[in-house]
């Protein structure tokens, strides 16, 4: 090997050992950048006002759920605080020590990881002030929405008190299930007041479905009462005065079971009278529909057993 083909080789050497040294210095910066970031925005969330919220919320004393609810976030706190804090400095201190003896594959994988640690700290962060905040608002929270809560309640019991009988033997349970929402606002009241808004918010939740269930009731039940105590009863009597009449003018009937068929339709009549008392009404309207086509059969039968020609 010629004397300058060697120094050449030494050259080449040197350039490649240079661009090598070059790119390391610049991967080791780079990483640096990456590494000041992530401590920085470390320290950003460590430094967030969570422990003067957590204070906020513990001065306000809170029972039951309420306070359930606190103990489970502040714990999630203390253990971020604790444990994630830590796992995310020594993750630091190790990533600076790869990228410092040029080991990159590790410091890059150390920093990726530290990366996800704090996109999840800051997720867990987050959900915690939202969880704070809530219970610090639940109360005022509550007292807008138990406004809006009333109204539809007072709609509802005035409704009823000007239209009393509409509601036939349905009535009494109303009336029941009325006592039962103006209890929910009560206990709503206690629990809203006395600190622990969550479970108040549940009670209030609770109080608004019975008050849509029960509105609902009270739409349908009117025509239902009438159809039972008025329409029905006005047809099966005229049938049953019919039949009277040509039983009085000596018409003869084949059939042998119409006072027993008169009798299961009064009964069937009676019986859904019940489900009104129950506010059964699905069932209410299903017999109605079944004694209308009993009705309506029994009447084409007479029609059809009736012979003309008297005794």
């Amino acid at each position: 090997m010629s004397g300058s083909l060697v120094v050449y080789l030494i050259i080449a050497i040197a350039i490649i050992l240079l661009i090598s040294y070059a790119i390391a210095i610049y991967v080791r910066k780079r990483n640096e950048s990456k590494l000041a970031i992530l401590e920085e925005k470390k320290e950003e969330l460590y430094n967030l006002p969570v422990n003067d919220e957590v204070e906020a919320v513990k001065n306000m004393h809170l029972i039951g759920q309420s306070q359930v609810t606190f103990r489970e976030w502040n714990q999630k706190w203390v253990d971020l605080s604790l444990n994630s804090f830590a796992d995310i400095e020594n993750n630091l201190f190790e990533a600076e020590g790869y990228n410092n003896s040029f080991r990159f594959f590790k410091a890059s994988h150390q920093i990726d990881q530290i990366e996800s640690q704090i996109t999840l700290i800051e997720e867990d962060i987050a959900a915690i002030r939202n969880a704070l905040a809530d219970l610090e608002k639940q109360e005022s929270k509550n007292s807008g929405r138990v406004l809006h809560t009333l109204d539809l309640f007072e709609e509802l019991q005035h409704r009823v008190a000007d239209h009393s009988e509409e509601y036939g033997q349905g009535l009494s349970e109303i009336e029941k299930q009325l006592e039962n929402i103006q209890s929910e606002f009560s206990q709503f009241v206690t629990l809203n007041s006395s600190g622990d808004p969550v479970e108040a918010a549940v009670i209030l939740d609770n109080a608004e479905n019975h008050i849509l269930a029960l509105t609902h009731i009270v739409d349908r039940i009117p025509a239902i009462v009438t159809t039972l105590s008025k329409e029905l009863p006005d047809q099966l009597e005229d049938l049953e005065d019919g039949y009277r009449k040509l039983l009085d003018a000596n018409y003869y009937f084949a059939e042998t079971d119409i006072e027993a068929r008169f009798q299961l339709l009064y009964e069937a009549l009676k019986k859904n009278h019940e489900n009104i008392a129950k506010l059964e009404l699905d069932n209410a309207e299903y017999e109605i529909l079944k004694s209308k086509k009993r009705l309506m059969h029994f009447t084409i039968s007479l029609q059809e057993k009736l012979q003309h020609r008297k005794w």
